[in-house]
């Protein structure tokens, strides 16, 4: 379980800095961003233990679409079964181990493995064992205990579909509440998936997440932002257990930033002209704006390489609609420009972070709260 390293990075010595006043505080060692051993032992005590986001409703609209996803290193299906509700297994057959969905597809009534042609139904129960007595002696009727795909602990909110891989983290009612009580006034249901972004970033997936709620870096890297929320009417962020939060008033709109878009139906002029964003430990983020919901998605594939995903939603037609067509558009060079800029720290930091000069850095009483709150969940759940 990769204990050794856990406990070799986050010493007795380095925990106890977690608990000191935030300008006594240090961050995480350097070891947390660099080490390959560090990243397998996230996948197996952090992302399978925590609520990931996994997939998309609308990735698999219809009965019989089945559509693999991998998180923490282990192969996962996402399917739509034949009541048409969403069912989350281990891809993984359970006679030899191999993958049995290995790319997307649809109209699917059985999946069977590509090996040796072991049959699940999309409730994961296995159907047919054919040849498993020897040569044309099949098992057709394996029985209710026969061992079947391994289900995944899941939830659905609203087009999004997160996993539990441990299956003991706490409830997902329970884990969303504080998202829940600081939005009621977004009609959710209101919003239409549009485009999904891609970025290839050479730097490690925690550097992107501390970038991504501090506010202190934006006057000098983010010109535009500022004009469009300047530094002075911004706080630190705020944390409230797994969840980082805060929120910012927006001057007025920008291209790419709430102009000439449709906005959250009932949202008063106070939610007209506030910018919400909020991070769900460890690797989900929200922006919220009058007139989209970007959802950023993380997946670490070395320590020093990521892939960063936006999944940007719009307001009804807004999201389809031609005349819209330009607005999207500069939404989604908003988007690139804006992470272009932190891409560029967050690859500056990766190289920093190989220099013993560095050893979990000096805090901001008033920006880096949040950095220290990130430190102690890592180690609450890597020790």
């Amino acid at each position: 379980m990769n204990v050794e390293i856990t406990r070799n990075v986050l010493t007795d010595d380095v925990v106890s800095r977690f608990d000191l006043e935030t300008e006594q505080a240090t961050g995480l060692p350097n070891a947390c961003y660099t080490s390959p051993e560090w990243l397998k032992a996230e996948n197996e005590r952090l992302f399978a233990r925590t609520w990931m986001l996994a997939g998309f409703c609308h990735e698999i609209p219809n009965k019989g679409d089945v559509c693999p996803v991998e998180m923490g290193g282990m192969p996962l299906v996402i399917l739509r079964d034949n009541d048409g509700e969403v069912g989350v297994f281990h891809n993984v057959c359970r006679h030899r181990g191999a993958v049995v969905v290995p790319e997307k597809c649809s109209a699917q009534r059985i999946l069977t493995c590509p090996y040796h042609a072991w049959a699940y139904g999309l409730d994961g129960k296995l159907r047919t064992r054919p040849h498993f007595y020897g040569g044309d002696k099949h098992d057709t009727d394996p029985g209710p205990d026969a061992p079947g795909l391994v289900p995944v602990r899941h939830a659905v909110w609203h087009d999004l579909i997160f996993v539990n891989i441990s299956g003991d983290e706490m409830p997902f009612e329970e884990h969303w509440e504080p998202f829940t009580r600081r939005t009621k006034d977004y009609d959710f249901s209101a919003l239409r998936y549009a485009k999904t972004l891609e970025f290839d970033v050479k730097g490690n997936w925690k550097l992107i997440l501390e970038n991504f709620f501090d506010a202190y870096h934006v006057p000098s890297v983010h010109p535009k932002l500022e004009e469009f929320a300047p530094i002075h009417t911004r706080d630190g962020t705020q944390t409230d257990g797994v969840w980082f939060h805060n929120t910012n008033p927006i001057t007025e709109p920008q291209e790419g930033r709430g102009e000439g878009m449709p906005f959250y139906p009932g949202l008063d002029e106070k939610g007209q002209r506030t910018e919400w964003y909020f991070h769900l430990f460890p690797t989900t983020l929200f922006e919220i704006w009058p007139d989209q919901l970007a959802i950023f998605q993380l997946k670490a594939l070395e320590p020093g390489r990521t892939i960063e995903y936006i999944h940007l939603y719009f307001i009804g037609e807004g999201a389809t609609e031609p005349q819209y067509e330009p607005n999207r558009q500069a939404v989604y060079e908003m988007w690139d420009e804006l992470n272009t800029e932190d891409f560029t720290i967050v690859e500056n930091m990766q190289q920093a972070r190989s220099s013993p000069a560095f050893d979990g850095g000096v805090l901001s009483p008033f920006w880096d709260p949040a950095t220290q709150h990130f430190a102690k969940l890592t180690a609450k759940y890597m020790r």
